[in-house]
């Protein structure tokens, strides 16, 4: 004759272990998920934990080169948000050392925030103002201007607030 383990009228503990562990593994499940999700995502393939999140890690950006009329070979570019063709459009850009990029324009405002390497910013009228690799910049759409890298290479964060596009101007003599 089979014995029960536990009369019927007392609570098993076996009885009492099998909703702990599913409780359990509803637990864990989420958070191996959460683990798995919180490998820092690059430019490529960015993290988001809801509509409109995009999260980044800087080390890991996909750089590719920045291909414009009149930008000799050099630059490259990480997307961060946008393709340019609508507003909004995010961009990290890295210049070599010693790289001057064109005096240039564009329709839309543009806001700079540069993270890394000394360099010049070069104003419409050729004045040449030397800056620290932390420097903030804002511009309205039409301003001409260049930028000069200094000895290490230039990392900067570009927004542009409406479409993109670029306008290369001759370059001003440079006063100081």
């Amino acid at each position: 004759m089979h014995t029960p383990l536990c009369p019927a009228h007392h609570v098993c503990p076996t009885h009492r272990m099998v909703p702990v562990a599913a409780v359990l593994v509803l637990l864990l499940i989420p958070l191996r998920l959460v683990r798995a999700q919180g490998a820092p995502g690059s430019n490529t393939q960015p993290l988001a934990f809801g509509p409109d999140q995009v999260i980044i890690d800087l080390n890991k950006l996909v750089w590719v080169p920045l291909k414009a009329e009149g930008v000799p070979p050099g630059p490259e570019m990480a997307v961060l948000r946008g393709d340019g063709n609508a507003p909004g459009f995010e961009v990290m850009v890295r210049l070599p050392a010693g790289y001057t990029f064109p005096n240039h324009s564009h329709t839309s405002d543009e806001h700079y925030v540069w993270l890394k390497g000394d360099f010049t910013y070069i104003a419409a009228d050729g004045t040449a103002t030397p800056l620290s690799g932390q420097t903030y910049i804002s511009l309205p759409g039409g301003v001409p201007h260049a930028l000069a890298c200094g000895p290490e290479p230039c990392v900067f964060y570009v927004r542009y607030p409406q479409p993109f596009d670029a306008h290369v101007h001759p370059m001003p003599p440079l006063k100081k």
